[in-house]
């Protein structure tokens, strides 16, 4: 038997998650659960990092009373994220949340000192405004006094490593989500990071997913009165976790969707898939555990359905996700479409609002009551996800033959029929809990219990339940997509 604890850093809520491997099956116990998110001062987004290692603290302290006998630990969060730290090793101001204005006009700033082009050539990744890239671009444009004095640079699991007694390093996978990696030489595109003035000193030294990161600090063991328990770098963004969780099939070519706040739809490479072609549809290669890359887009996902419900809720109507899915199943079908990633989007707000003004823009039918906005939101999904279907199948020169949808969104089952209609192919569903379980196989790895990526697969199959929803209703689902293109694309 081995334990290992994982802590996944979500944008709205963290965990601590007890993984115990025995018997070829791995058994997740969450221990510590808390809230998380933006704060808003002066206008600006910003994370409060020391509070989420006080919860991390927490976590860890409940894992060794429970009496886990922790052969690791490791952190997985959100992507493009980062601290900055003074020579001193304290904290340079105050990180900032990737949905901060500041980001928002950025982008011909930075164009103007490396083109659009060069970047996509070098890094391959989808272009963003919120990336890390125009995050310090944005810094740099408006004299950021923290940038001025900052002396290394930390992705947010690799900070809140470092703050439990890590080396001060960038893995892999966080690293690549940054735009300032190439991943054709595994190393940072110091083209890009000169053309912006960045300082070379501030990035530190990429380490390989699944490695050893240091133990806990003497000082975290003296205050929780325990041993030198390993850190551990696993597939520190959440997507390469959730990826390297997913149970695909031998026997098929498969595209997955890791569906949460975010949808990440894509398939897994050995190697970057970088061209015109590709930039124009704007892909993503991000790194993967093993490794891998993922070749992916971006989709605002389940934020939509999020915000609506955090907007409603202020206004006095308490709806549960069940309770908001039962209403749009009571919605006329195919009325109004919105594209998930339009920029009016992005910010957090009153979301129902901005969904109607989008229709009313587009010359649709405005969506008036909570079911009727329900469902042109998950319609919306859907169909965004058949779009993604296509053109990676384009892109890639071959047919995917089924989709594996992992992560929190596999919960929605509207949703996931939705997918399947829309795609016209089996989609299988599950893990729930993909980044936990892509973070504990990633520990494992690290420390040799399992041999190889596909072990770990094997043993998650082997661990849960997967549910296969199949298409219905294709004729009307393919006659909204026509309808989705045209309003979308208008």
């Amino acid at each position: 038997m081995k334990q290992f604890l994982a802590f996944d850093l979500g944008a709205s809520s963290g965990r601590a998650i007890l993984g115990t491997l025995q018997n070829g099956k791995i058994d997740l116990q969450e221990l510590h659960r808390f809230e998380n998110g933006a704060i808003a001062i002066n206008n600006g987004l910003f994370w409060n990092t020391l509070g989420l290692f006080k919860e991390l603290k927490i976590g860890l302290q409940k894992a060794l009373e429970s009496g886990a006998e922790l052969s690791g630990i490791a952190i997985d969060t959100w992507g493009v994220d980062y601290v900055l730290l003074d020579r001193n090793g304290n904290m340079a101001g105050l990180a900032r949340h990737y949905r901060d204005p500041r980001t928002d006009d950025v982008m011909p700033w930075c164009f103007e000192r490396i083109s659009q082009e060069e970047i996509y050539r070098e890094t391959g990744i989808q272009f963003m405004t919120l990336n890390t890239i125009f995050q310090l671009a944005a810094s740099i444009r408006d004299d950021d006094q923290a940038l001025k004095i900052a002396d290394k640079l930390l992705f947010t699991p690799n900070a809140l490593t470092w703050m439990f007694g890590g080396k001060a390093c960038a893995e892999y996978s966080i690293a690549s989500t940054s735009q300032l990696f190439n991943p054709a030489t595994k190393d940072w595109s110091w083209r890009i990071i000169d053309a912006l003035g960045l300082p070379r000193s501030l990035f530190p030294k990429i380490i390989p997913s699944c490695s050893m990161a240091g133990t806990l600090s003497p000082a975290i063991q003296e205050e929780l009165k325990c041993g030198p328990i390993p850190l551990i770098l696993v597939g520190s963004h959440d997507t390469a976790s959730a990826v390297a969780a997913v149970p695909a099939p031998n026997d098929k070519s498969w595209a997955y969707l890791s569906s949460g706040t975010w949808s990440l739809l894509g398939v897994e490479l050995d190697q970057p898939l970088i061209n015109e072609k590709a930039r124009l549809a704007n892909y993503t290669n991000e790194g993967g555990v093993g490794g891998k890359i993922r070749f992916l887009k971006n989709i605002m996902g389940l934020w939509l359905v999020q915000e609506c419900r955090q907007e409603w809720l202020r206004r006095g109507q308490s709806y549960s996700f069940d309770e908001m899915d039962q209403l749009a199943m009571q919605a006329a079908p195919f009325r109004s479409f919105v594209d998930p990633n339009h920029a009016s989007f992005v910010a957090p707000g009153d979301m129902p609002a901005r969904i109607q003004q989008y229709c009313r823009d587009t010359g649709q039918p405005v969506p008036e009551d909570p079911g009727a906005i329900m469902r042109c939101a998950l319609e919306s999904l859907a169909l965004r996800y058949q779009q993604t279907m296509q053109e990676l199948e384009e892109l890639l020169g071959h047919k995917l033959d089924v989709l594996q949808l992992v992560g929190g969104g596999c919960k929605n089952k509207i949703l996931n029929q939705f997918t399947a209609n829309a795609i016209q192919r089996p989609v299988h569903t599950g893990p729930v809990e993909a980044t936990a379980l892509g973070n504990i196989i990633g520990q494992c790895l690290a420390t040799g219990a399992i041999k190889s990526l596909q072990e770990g697969r094997d043993i998650i199959k082997a661990s849960g339940e997967t549910q296969t929803w199949l298409p219905q209703d294709q004729q009307q689902w393919q006659q909204a997509y026509q309808k989705f293109c045209r309003v979308t694309q208008a």
